[in-house]
C-alpha cells in the first residue's frame, strides 16, 4: 500500500459547548493541531521553491517540485483542519439556509482573506452580507494549509463517496423511506422482498429482513445501493387511488440519487457522463420534497406538539359554549384545521439544508478539473488504518506505543523497498556478495505473482465415481455415452493417448461430476478487478446462473 504514515494526530477529548473553560480548552486544542501541521509540513516549504533531486525510472535524476494537491479526509475532519464549523463548506461560501439547493454560483473560499478578518470580527462590525455569510461559517482555529506556498487550500478537498452518499445520503434516504413506507402500509412488503432477493454476482445477499439490521457500514450501504431501487418499485407497484402519484414521485427521488452514484463510480467520464451527472442530480432535488414530511427534527416535533396542544385547550372553551348536537361536526372541523396548521409549520421548519445534500454539488466540478472520484476515496485511509495502527498497536508492548506506532510500518516499508532494489540489481546480473545472495534466495519475493484468471469447475458429486454412475445420475445410457467417447476419441486425441474402445473397459474408467462453474468476468471499467459468475447446473434443460 503506497501510504506512509508520517505522525499520529493528538486528539483531546470532547467537551460541552456550557462555559468559557471549555471555550479556552478548545482553542488550545486547535491551536495545538496548528504547530503539530506546521511540524509536518515545513520540510514541504523549501523543497517547494529550489525543488528536490529525484532519482527516475529511467535512471535519470531530475530536479522535482513536491507539492501538496490534495488531503483525503471526511467532512468533519476536513471542517476540523480548514478551521470551519461543522455545517460549512469547506469548498464555497454558501449559506446555511441554502445547502438542501443545486446552487452553483457561491464565491470559492479564500482562507487567506479569512485571516484578516478574525481578527475584525471580535473588534468591529462586518461590511457587507458577504462578510457576513463568510464569517458565520468560520470555527476554532486558523486553517492549517493556509501558509504552504503554491497550494490553494480550498482544491484541498476532495470528494467523498464513503461519507458522503453511502454512510450520508443513502442513511438519511432509508430513515424517509421507512416512514414513506409506513404510512401507505407497504414496510411490511419491503421486508418480504429485501429478504427474497436471488443471489448474483458482486451482490450480498441479505440475511436479514431490512428492519431487522441494527449497524450499517459502508460495505452493507453499497450494497444497498445495488438493489434498493428494484426492492422499492415491487413494494410500491400496485398503488391505490392517490397513492399513483407519491409512489411515482417517490420512485423517481431514488432513481436519481442512486444512477448519480453509480455514474459517480466512472473511472473515466465524458462531457456526456458528467451531463448526465448534473442531470440526475438536478432531478433528485426536484423530486426530494416528497420525502420532506418525513424528515421532522426534534425541534420541530416539539413544536408541533405545542401547537396542537393550544390549539385544542382553545377548541376545548369554545365547544363548551356549543350545544351537544353540534359537537361532533365542529370537532371534524377543527380536526382538519389542526391537521392543516401541523402541515404548514412542518414544510416551514423542516428542510433539507444539511451540509452532504450540497457537498454533491461538487462532484461535477471535481472530475472535470481532478479526474475521476474513486482516485480520492476515503477507503484507502481507512484500510490503512487497519494495516498500520491497528496491527501497530498490537504488536507494540502498549507503553508509549505512539512511538513504536510511527516507525514501525516505516522501517517495514524501507526493508521492502531496499528488497525491490535488489531484486532488481540481481536480475540484472550485478555483481552482489555470497551473503546478499544467499538472503534473497531464502526471502520470499516482495512482488506479487499475477494471478491466472481462468474458469473454475466445483461442487463435486460424491456419488459418481465410473462412467456406470455417471450414466445412473444423468439418465443417459451406457451405449450413448461409449459411443460419444469412442468419437471423441478418434477425433481430437493422439494416436498413442486414445481410450480403449472396449465397453468392459470404458464402463470402468474413473469419473467426476461437477455441478458449478466459477466464470471470472472483468469489471467494469477495471483492468485487474474481476467478478465471479457462477453457472450451475440444476439438471434442467437450461443452466441456471
Amino acid at each position: 500500500m503506497a501510504v506512509l504514515l508520517l505522525a499520529l494526530l493528538p486528539i483531546p477529548p470532547k467537551l460541552s459547548k456550557s462555559s468559557k473553560a471549555d471555550q479556552c480548552q478548545r482553542k488550545i486544542k486547535a491551536d495545538t493541531l496548528q504547530d503539530v501541521f506546521e511540524l509536518i509540513f515545513t520540510p514541504l516549504q523549501g523543497v517547494a521553491h529550489s525543488g528536490v533531486p529525484i532519482d527516475c525510472a529511467d535512471r535519470k535524476v531530475r530536479l522535482c517540485f513536491p507539492i501538496l494537491s490534495a488531503w483525503i479526509a471526511d467532512h468533519m475532519e476536513n471542517v476540523v483542519l480548514h478551521g470551519l464549523k461543522c455545517n460549512a463548506c469547506p469548498k464555497c461560501e454558501v449559506p446555511t439556509y441554502e445547502l438542501g439547493t443545486n446552487a452553483k454560483n457561491y464565491r470559492t473560499r479564500d482562507y487567506a482573506r479569512y485571516q484578516s478578518y478574525k481578527p475584525e470580527i471580535q473588534n468591529a462590525g462586518l461590511e457587507s452580507d458577504d462578510d457576513h455569510v463568510m464569517c458565520d461559517n468560520l470555527g476554532i482555529g486558523q486553517n492549517i494549509f493556509h501558509r504552504l506556498d503554491r497550494v490553494s487550500a480550498s482544491d484541498f478537498y476532495k470528494p467523498d463517496m464513503l461519507h458522503t452518499i453511502y454512510l450520508g445520503l443513502f442513511n438519511h434516504m432509508m430513515d424517509k423511506i421507512e416512514g414513506f413506507l409506513k404510512k401507505h402500509g407497504q414496510l411490511q412488503v419491503f421486508d418480504d422482498v429485501w429478504k427474497a432477493l436471488p443471489p448474483s454476482p458482486g451482490f450480498l445477499v441479505p440475511k436479514k429482513a431490512y428492519r431487522e439490521v441494527t449497524q450499517w457500514q459502508g460495505k452493507e450501504m453499497r450494497n444497498l445501493g445495488r438493489c434498493i431501487l428494484g426492492v422499492l418499485a415491487v413494494a410500491l407497484r400496485q398503488p391505490v387511488g392517490a397513492q399513483a402519484i407519491p409512489f411515482k414521485r417517490a420512485l423517481a427521488c431514488v432513481r436519481a440519487l442512486v444512477d448519480f452514484n453509480m455514474m459517480a463510480q466512472y473511472r473515466s467520464h465524458t462531457p456526456d457522463t458528467i451531463a448526465y451527472m448534473e442531470d440526475y442530480l438536478d432531478q433528485f432535488h426536484r423530486m426530494k420534497d416528497i420525502f420532506l414530511k418525513f424528515r421532522v427534527i426534534k425541534r420541530t416535533q416539539a413544536k408541533v406538539d405545542k401547537q396542537r396542544k393550544e390549539i385544542r385547550r382553545q377548541r376545548a372553551l369554545i365547544r363548551e359554549r356549543v350545544a351537544p348536537s353540534q359537537r361532533r361536526r365542529i370537532r371534524d372541523d377543527d380536526r382538519d384545521e389542526e391537521n392543516e396548521l401541523r402541515m404548514d409549520m412542518i414544510h416551514g421548519e423542516t428542510h433539507f439544508n444539511f451540509i452532504k445534500m450540497h457537498l454533491l454539488s461538487h462532484f461535477c466540478d471535481h472530475i472535470g478539473q481532478f479526474g475521476n472520484i474513486p482516485m480520492y476515496s476515503t477507503e484507502i485511509g481507512e484500510l490503512a488504518h487497519k494495516t498500520q495502527i491497528k496491527d501497530g498497536w498490537r504488536q507494540s508492548n502498549k507503553n508509549d506505543a505512539a512511538r513504536q506506532i510511527v516507525p514501525s510500518y516505516g522501517r517495514q516499508h524501507a526493508i521492502r523497498m531496499r528488497l525491490l532494489n535488489l531484486e532488481s540489481l540481481q536480475a540484472r546480473g550485478a555483481d552482489l556478495s555470497a551473503d546478499v545472495l544467499q538472503h534473497l534466495d531464502r526471502t520470499t519475493s516482495t512482488v506479487s505473482q499475477p494471478v491466472i484468471r481462468r474458469r473454475i469447475q466445483k461442487g463435486r458429486r460424491e456419488d459418481v465415481s465410473n462412467v456406470v454412475d455417471f450414466s445412473r445420475i444423468s439418465g443417459v445410457s451406457l451405449e450413448i455415452i461409449y459411443c460419444e467417447l469412442i468419437q471423441y476419441s478418434r477425433h481430437n486425441l493422439p494416436a498413442g493417448h486414445r481410450l480403449p474402445e472396449d465397453h468392459a473397459i470404458l464402463r470402468s474408467l474413473p469419473v467426476e461430476l461437477l455441478t458449478q462453474l466459477e466464470i471470472p468476468v472483468l469489471a467494469f471499467q477495471e483492468a485487474d478487478v474481476y467478478e465471479i459468475h457462477r453457472a450451475q447446473s440444476t439438471g434442467a434443460p437450461h443452466p441456471k446462473n
